[in-house]
């Protein structure tokens, strides 16, 4: 692929690909922003429907309980029902259009009784569509019975101040006289009292009615205020003969089967809205003589629990969903849209609610009951229009980036042009021509870059002149190189020789003696050593150890071993040690060897008693096996060949078991790996330590791991000789 290409590519690549990712995490955020929104929106909507349940059912709850201690009698008179109904609503107050019908069960059941002559049984009420029953002929006997209340508008009344601590007295006075301990006097003063208070209960009832129908008719005539105030008494009255007419009362045992399960299913259904069936004991003259349940109007519930009827600007569908699947939508055509959208029989089925492309669902489920609540909203048009600009941005962005194509094209052009230049050149120094050059035609990068090639290929052309001089020269010196090792091969061969030679000097075996245990070890550091050690054992069992070291390595010093080897050879044991050494230093100056020099001590063991001469040689040790104590004999004077010709001896006494160490300087002077030196002090705390070993041998042996775990496995920087003397018993 040409460069100009690539470079259309790279900037298409580099311009479109970053205005993708930032049109579409454009587009992700801005949607996950709205959805929240929407979730946020709809979990607030169900949170309301939340609370207007519990707050209904909470209110049913008290107006129900007001209902245990107001009158109850039903008589043959339809102004006595009246009375009843009122009451009822009253007691019900804001509550009453949420309940269809109230069932009283009596305490005794009063025996069934055949319709009167004549009257036809009643039609079967449409409660659990939330309809009220058409009229039907008034019951004359009491017993079980169902009060089917007039669907009027009725306001919020307000009940005596001290209602609610009437209804609880009555309640405690009648559980007081459900006691069996009672005397017949507390019973006969409670039941008095008790009489008394509900009447009194009654009477305020009945003196309130007139102001509750007041109420009714301000209620009802609240768009018509003012002609309402001027017709209040016909209102009154008319809305009197309303309660009247649209008051059914009907007999349970005169109910159909049919009315019955109608009953039934209304209270079945306020047990899955609310988890509760709402009822209460009703209480007359002290005694509980039934049981009132609501049958509630289920229509009227979900509308006030889903927010009321749908308008035009009300997009969301709210919804709620019972314990056994049951659906309920404020409208059918809400309830079809959720169908549409494949949520009802999932709802039904309470299995999770599944997501919907382009809509928001939002569900909760009511603490007591189970009641799911939920609210379905769309998204769609918000988020086609957001899909929309996102596109739109997008065009904008790969126009912009097209125009800028056009314009790179011909500066691609020109920059290719520099570039095939350059190419061509370096392919014709590649083929060898290095006296190739560029031209330069401008002060930019292709410039500089045209005048770095043609220095580099004048660079390449002394290049090559210096590449043919330095084959050349390194020819010579490969012919050099092959002259200089065939030198250190010989080398090699003669210092090997010298290092035989070396080694021939030193004694192949230590002396066996009955008195002493002697132990020898010598590492050299160069193909030939300077350390030096040898034995004489004289007829009478005298044992002399000489031990030395010559100046430097190698040749040199294999030539100063040799001459002090062929002194010591001569020696007898008669002589004193200090006379030996004078004789060879004199021996050794008249020899002329030059700067070489020969540092020696002689130890000279006969018997218990030690003699010890020494020409600039360490310290001797003895290490005493009685105490451990260690003596350091020490005797200044300068090694053979230098200066002085004068040497001093001394003598010392050795008992059994007392070990003597000669040794060279390379054992003190011995580095470890970081540079230090072993020194003296640690050579004789190692000494020391050695000493303890049974044989001279082991002596040795000790002093070698010494030396090894100081300096490691390399050659030791200096030679090192070790003569070990120990005095048997």
């Amino acid at each position: 692929m040409k460069i100009r290409t690539q470079l259309l590519l790279a900037c298409f690549l580099l311009a479109v690909l970053p205005l993708t990712g930032v049109v579409f995490y454009s587009y992700r955020s801005s949607r996950r922003a709205l959805e929240d929104a929407y979730h946020r929106e709809a979990s607030r909507l169900t949170a309301q429907m939340d609370r207007r349940l519990s707050a209904i059912g909470s209110e049913l709850d008290q107006r129900m309980a007001g209902l245990s201690a107001i009158p109850m009698a039903v008589d043959t008179g339809t102004d006595a029902q009246a009375k009843v109904v009122d009451n009822i609503l009253m007691a019900m107050g804001e509550t009453a259009p949420l309940v269809d019908a109230l069932e009283f069960m009596p305490a005794t059941p009063a025996p069934s009784a055949p319709p009167a002559p004549g009257i036809q049984p009643p039609a079967v009420p449409q409660i659990a569509s939330g309809g009220h029953a058409p009229p039907a002929p008034p019951i004359v006997d009491v017993g079980p019975i169902v009060i089917d209340l007039p669907e009027i508008n009725v306001p919020r009344f307000t009940m005596p101040p001290d209602f609610g601590n009437r209804v609880a007295e009555i309640t405690r006075l009648t559980t007081q006289l459900g006691r069996e301990d009672l005397a017949p006097e507390q019973r006969k003063s409670i039941e008095q009292t008790l009489k008394d208070k509900q009447e009194q209960l009654n009477n305020e009832m009945e003196s309130r009615r007139e102001v509750f129908h007041g109420q009714v008719a301000q209620s009802n005539e609240r768009r018509e205020r003012q002609r309402m105030l001027q017709e209040r008494v016909e209102e009154r009255k008319r809305i009197a003969r309303q309660i009247k007419e649209q008051t059914r009362v009907y007999r349970m045992d005169a109910l159909t089967p049919e009315q019955l399960r109608a009953l039934k299913t209304k209270e079945n259904q306020a047990g899955l809205l609310f988890g509760q069936k709402f009822k209460v004991s009703v209480h007359n003259a002290g005694k509980v003589v039934g049981q009132i349940r609501a049958q509630l109007a289920t229509d009227e519930v979900i509308k006030r629990v889903l927010g009321g009827p749908a308008n035009e600007d009300s997009t969301e569908i709210p919804f709620a969903v019972d314990r056994e699947g049951n659906v309920y939508t404020r409208s059918n055509a809400d309830l079809v849209k959720l169908e549409e959208l494949g949520l009802v029989q999932a709802l039904k089925s309470r299995k999770p609610v599944p997501q919907v492309k382009n809509w928001i669902i939002a569900t909760s489920f009511h603490k007591d009951s189970g009641l799911q609540i939920g609210v379905a909203r769309p998204v769609g048009e918000n988020l086609e229009e957001l899909r929309d600009t996102a596109a739109r941005n997008f065009g904008y962005g790969v126009g912009v980036i097209a125009l800028a194509l056009i314009g790179i094209l011909p500066v691609a052009r020109h920059f290719t042009e520099d570039v095939r230049i350059v190419t061509t050149g370096a392919e014709r120094i590649a083929h060898g021509d290095l006296t190739t050059r560029l031209p330069v035609r401008s002060k930019n990068e292709f410039g500089q870059l045209a005048l770095a090639f043609n220095r580099m290929a004048e660079d390449l052309s002394h290049q090559q002149e210096k590449i043919v001089q330095q084959e050349r020269a390194r020819r010579e010196q490969e012919i050099q190189q092959r002259v200089l090792e065939v030198e250190y091969e010989r080398k090699s061969e003669d210092l090997e020789e010298a290092r035989r030679f070396q080694l021939s000097m030193l004694p192949k075996h230590v002396p066996q003696h009955d008195r002493y245990d002697v132990a020898v070890l010598t590492q050299t550091a160069a193909e030939v050593g300077g350390d030096y050690y040898d034995f004489h054992v004289s007829p009478d069992g005298v044992l002399s150890v000489t031990i030395g070291d010559a100046t430097g390595h190698g040749a040199k010093a294999g030539t100063m071993v040799t001459v002090v080897k062929t002194l010591f050879a001569r020696y007898d044991s008669a002589r004193e040690p200090a006379a030996f050494l004078s004789e060879a230093a004199e021996t050794i100056k008249r020899m002329d060897l030059g700067r070489m020099a020969m540092a020696l001590s002689l130890a000279r063991f006969d018997r218990n008693r030690l003699t010890i001469a020494t020409a600039g040689m360490p310290p001797m040790l003895v290490h005493r096996a009685g105490d451990g104590r260690i003596d350091e004999i020490t005797l200044g004077a300068t090694p053979l060949g230098t200066l002085g010709v004068d040497y001093e001896q001394t003598q010392v006494n050795i008992d059994a078991g007392d070990t003597v160490l000669l040794m060279s300087d390379g054992f003190p002077e011995l580095l470890s790996a970081d540079g230090r030196q072993l020194g003296y002090v640690l050579a004789t705390q190692e000494f020391a330590a050695a000493a303890a070993a049974p044989a001279a041998g082991d002596v040795i042996a000790h002093l070698a791991a010494a030396a090894k775990r100081w300096h490691g496995d390399q050659p030791p920087n200096d030679d090192i000789t070790f003569v070990v003397v120990r005095c048997r018993a």
